[in-house]
């Protein structure tokens, strides 16, 4: 290990031992309500945060929020250059902090809490304050996000999504394959599930991702206009209603990818691999709610087994 990572990259692996893996998230889908399967949550990590949530939005919050206070933890635990990385990889909840005020602006002024990033934040203290959309336009276009390239909330959402995924790409070479993935659903669901090409001058920017393909007037033309480090996403995808089974599938992949990671020697390549996982089994725990709100085992195989 390289001097200042020992703690951190231990801290990686013990971790992981917070997850509620494959098994536990059966038997959570597999609950018949919502508090049901809170119940069968209550002694792991998500169980705390958890515990008394009977609507679903405020049991998502829940789970994410737990999430996200185990990288606050591991990133205090790194040097400087680990803590960037899941700075880094964590930007996703400053991506939602700007929904959420996005939202807020566009609608009726409500606005959940933002989610506390501590010192994984890389610009949201600026954007919180931020009273109008062009008011958070500004402050983005001032910071490490970069200029949005258009004015309305549509293209401010999708431009900082882009930007994440180009500093993602930049600066974990190991997750390339997983942001050009991610980047050709971005483009699939932009095209043909909301069917508007309002937003080309954000998806260009995209890692991998050209005129070409956002030209695709199919699935089938998107995929051919891709790379194969991309379209391995859309791999098998012919009908724009069945994305989520591809979304299903990218997260089955990196699954894949960062159990492979994880026995490697390098202390970048096991931080990306916890830092992953832990959002893995994150995501594993959101699908099994869902499948218990729904009903449980009747729909478990639909929700559930296309990820594990």
């Amino acid at each position: 290990m390289k001097p200042g990572w020992t703690a951190g990259v231990t801290r990686a692996r013990l971790m992981l031992s917070r997850t509620i893996g494959e098994e536990h998230a059966r038997a959570v889908a597999g609950c018949g309500s919502l508090p049901e399967a809170v119940g069968a949550l209550a002694g792991s990590a998500y169980g705390e945060r958890l515990h008394g949530h009977e609507d679903p939005a405020a049991a998502e919050r829940a789970i994410a929020e737990t999430l996200l206070w185990h990288l606050r933890i591991l990133a205090g635990w790194l040097p400087a250059a680990g803590a960037a990385l899941v700075r880094t990889l964590a930007a996703w909840f400053e991506v939602a902090n700007v929904d959420a005020r996005l939202a807020s602006l566009a609608g009726d002024g409500r606005e959940p809490p933002a989610f506390v990033l501590g010192g994984l934040a890389t610009a949201w203290p600026s954007f919180e304050r931020a009273r109008s959309v062009d008011e958070l336009v500004e402050a983005v276009a001032r910071s490490v996000w970069g200029e949005p390239g258009g004015r309305s909330p549509g293209e401010l959402a999708i431009a900082i999504r882009v930007s994440w995924a180009r500093r993602v790409h930049e600066s974990v070479p190991a997750a390339a394959d997983w942001v050009a993935g991610a980047g050709a659903l971005l483009v699939a669901r932009e095209l043909f599930v909301a069917g508007t090409r309002e937003h080309t001058a954000q998806l260009v920017k995209l890692p991998v991702v050209g005129e070409q393909a956002l030209a695709a007037g199919s699935l089938r033309e998107l995929r051919a206009g891709l790379p194969s480090r991309a379209a391995w996403a859309l791999e098998g995808l012919t009908d724009p209603a069945d994305l989520w089974r591809a979304e299903l599938g990218w997260w089955a992949r990196v699954e894949r990818d960062a159990l492979v990671l994880l026995r490697q020697a390098g202390d970048e390549a096991i931080v990306l691999a916890a830092v992953t996982l832990l959002a893995v089994d994150a995501q594993r725990t959101l699908r099994a709610l869902a499948a218990a709100v729904l009903g449980g085992s009747s729909v478990l195989a639909e929700v559930l087994d296309g990820a594990v």
